[in-house]
């Protein structure tokens, strides 16, 4: 499966999501420290605060409401008590107990404070308890142990156990009467509800700005793509004027190509229009040298000039003949598996050996005309030279293929490509007094080239004869 787009607009997008999701997975890895601790430092003060509030009312209350006190005040996150003794032997976190000393107005050694971390059974609920005076949690009774092991289980099937365990707070606080204050406190854990809506927000920030880059970039690349479009026109022969649009750096692309289409029509039509001048003026030169040496007496040297002369006449004509291979005919829509049908009939009604297979239609997009005169011009040249010319089209995708096999000599493979060259005849494969000046198969190829397709020589099947290949581009889309 491929994973990276093909589309400047998919790669651009792309690239923008993964560098949003980077950088905003540094900054939560930055801002989830302090954040979790800030949380857990305002949540710690938050239980001292009701230790301290518990305390002050419970130094003002009689001895037989205390008790009422107790249980009003306590919560599954803080256990509170009243015992002849201390939960702690001695304080271990002075830096809490000072502040809390202070606080309460009492001596440093009336408080005891103690952090210790959490265990994974301790992060359960904590059932209804009493503590004594080692600091243990004691049970009521067995139905109560029942209880809790029915809310541990139903815990661990929780979808929040995966929530770190907070620390355990042990506080000692003696009373004026001689008895003490104990408190087991453990401080809610910071929730991280806080990133779920980070990521929640950095999603909802990375699909809005992906839509807007792919809109923005659809209109920034549509005459990119018209330019393609025009490109492969212009390839097929056509010359399409793109309008100048979008961002400058774009706009200046395709006026260079606007003026590149100019100037290479420009260059055709004045190489065009000199070569068919030359041409045609060397055939008034001609036919007046020709009618001289008519005049003649008889013999073989007027009858050689009048054969060099006939076939600078030839070479002239054929020149012409070749020229107008650059046809000005405009392009537009064509079946090509009908025109070569037609094709096919009116060479057989000549009487001429060439058999077509039936194909399906084939829309391209093109000069048919001049598609059809190098067709005609290879078809014959198969009968020609090799008999007997079988005609298939075989339409693609992208492209369609016309195959011409003859039961021929064929033409060596060193041979292949000069065969294209204007006025190259091969003698050993090629009979001259067929007649001709060589310029078939490059007055084809001139056609063919023209609308963006091309031309292949090969060995025919089991390396008898010759196989044409003609390539032609079907019509592209224009989405």
């Amino acid at each position: 499966m491929r994973l990276w787009p093909r589309r400047a607009g998919g790669q651009l997008a792309l690239l923008l999501v993964l560098v949003l999701l980077v950088a905003q997975i540094i900054t939560i890895a930055i801002l989830a420290g302090e954040r979790q601790g800030a949380l857990r430092s305002a949540s710690l003060e938050h239980v001292l605060q009701r230790v301290m509030d518990a305390y002050t009312l419970l130094d003002t209350t009689d001895p037989e409401r205390q008790e009422r006190i107790l249980r009003a005040l306590s919560s599954p996150s803080l256990q509170l008590s009243i015992d002849p003794v201390s939960l702690l032997a001695s304080d271990r976190s002075p830096r809490m107990t000072e502040p809390l000393a202070r606080e309460l107005g009492l001596p440093l050694e009336q408080v005891r404070t103690a952090m210790k971390a959490g265990e994974e059974e301790e992060c359960l609920p904590w059932p209804a308890a009493n503590l004594n005076t080692d600091g243990e949690r004691t049970k009521h009774d067995e139905d109560d142990e029942h209880q809790e092991e029915e809310r541990r289980e139903h815990s661990h099937d929780s979808a929040e156990q995966w929530q770190e365990c907070p620390p355990i707070l042990s506080v000692s606080l003696a009373l004026p009467s001689g008895q003490w204050v104990n408190a087991l406190a453990r401080p809610p854990a910071p929730s991280w509800l806080w990133l779920k809506a980070t990521l929640t927000s950095v999603g909802i920030t990375a699909i809005l700005l992906v839509l807007t880059l792919l809109l923005a970039i659809r209109h920034i690349m549509r005459p990119v793509k018209e330019l393609s479009f025009a490109a492969h026109a212009f390839g097929r022969g056509e010359k399409i004027v793109i309008p100048e649009r979008g961002p400058e750096d774009i706009r200046e692309v395709t006026r260079a190509f606007n003026q590149m289409q100019q100037q290479v029509g420009r260059a055709q039509e004045d190489r065009g229009r000199l070569l068919a001048a030359l041409a045609h003026d060397l055939r008034t030169p001609i036919t007046s040298m020709r009618l001289r040496v008519e005049m003649l007496p008889g013999g073989d040297d007027r009858d050689r000039l009048l054969e060099s002369l006939k076939e600078m006449q030839h070479l002239a004509e054929a020149t012409l003949d070749f020229i107008r291979g650059s046809t000005t005919e405009p392009h537009r829509r064509y079946d090509l598996a009908t025109l070569l049908d037609s094709l096919c009939g009116d060479l057989q009604d000549m009487g001429l050996a060439v058999a077509c297979e039936d194909s399906p239609r084939c829309v391209l997009q093109g000069q048919p005309e001049a598609v059809k005169r190098a067709l005609r011009n290879l078809i014959e040249n198969a009968v020609n030279y090799g008999q007997r010319a079988e005609v298939k089209l075989d339409a693609g995708v992208n492209e369609a293929v016309i195959t011409i096999t003859d039961q021929g000599p064929g033409i060596p493979a060193a041979e292949r490509d000069r065969v294209f060259e204007p006025f190259y005849r091969l003698e050993q494969s090629r009979n001259r007094d067929t007649g001709g000046a060589g310029l078939g198969l490059a007055i084809a190829r001139t056609l063919i080239r023209g609308m963006g397709g091309e031309i292949r020589l090969e060995a025919g099947p089991e390396g008898r004869g010759l196989q044409v290949s003609v390539t032609l581009p079907k019509l592209p889309a224009s989405d």
